[in-house]
């Protein structure tokens, strides 16, 4: 059985992935992690320095490792992308196909408290519509950004300053980009200059969507996904 990576956006956590795990590990082995400033909202997980994607690709590699995985498929969405592409070229080899959903990665003109603000008022009010409205603040991304500490808001400059064109134009696996047309954080324009450099990509737009197409039009992702991945969805 093949083994699925999933790498979740800015703002979420291992369970981001919920509303398609259950179908997904019909057919693999599904890894859903909660990365490094994610696991808890108190901030008990954030990292003991600034953190640079890299940090996250080794963070990943590590657990990889533990879980005793040589070789996977990846699932990211958003942020997720992101550590995806260091990861892949990092070590080409570990990894298989690439599903690619509201990939971030190439910079665009807009504030970094902007940026965060969209992101994490999507994440909470996708995991909301989930898991409840304990996972939606009242607070602005500018408040939830005040709350980040020192090292938190540098890990988050590090990471949202940082355009991976160069990286994403060397990744020669097979890639799935599944972009919603009504995505305001990663929109579909940035879908097809991911599109132009990734070698071997294939590019969605979901007209129903906007940054979530993975729970927006979740069964025709579900489909998607499957039939790239060589899977039969019953």
């Amino acid at each position: 059985m093949d083994t699925i990576l999933f790498l979740h956006g800015w703002g979420g956590n291992e369970y981001s992935f919920a509303p398609i795990l259950p179908m997904f590990e019909k057919h693999f082995k599904c890894i859903s992690l909660s990365l490094p400033m994610f696991q808890r909202e108190n901030g008990e997980n954030e990292p003991d320095k600034p953190w640079t994607l890299e940090d996250y690709a080794e963070f990943i590699e590590r657990k990889l490792d533990e879980h005793q995985v040589e070789k996977c498929h990846i699932v990211a969405h958003s942020f997720g992308c992101r550590v995806a592409v260091l990861l892949v070229r990092r070590n080409a080899e570990r990894f298989k196909k690439l599903v690619m959903t509201g990939a971030a990665g190439i910079k665009k003109r807009r504030s970094i408290r902007t940026m965060l603000k969209i992101l994490i008022y999507k994440a909470r009010k996708k995991l909301a519509s989930i898991f409840g409205r304990e996972f939606v603040s009242k607070n602005t991304g500018s408040e939830d950004y005040k709350k980040l500490s020192d090292y938190g808001k540098i890990t988050f400059h590090n990471v949202i300053r940082r355009d991976l064109r160069y990286q994403i134009s060397q990744i020669e696996h097979d890639t799935l980009l599944v972009f919603g047309s009504m995505d305001k954080a990663t929109p579909v324009k940035l879908g097809k200059k991911w599109y132009k450099l990734a070698k071997n990509a294939k590019l969605k737009v979901y007209e129903k969507s906007g940054h979530f197409c993975y729970i927006d039009e979740r069964e025709r992702f579900i489909v998607d996904s499957f039939a790239f991945l060589g899977v039969v969805y019953m």
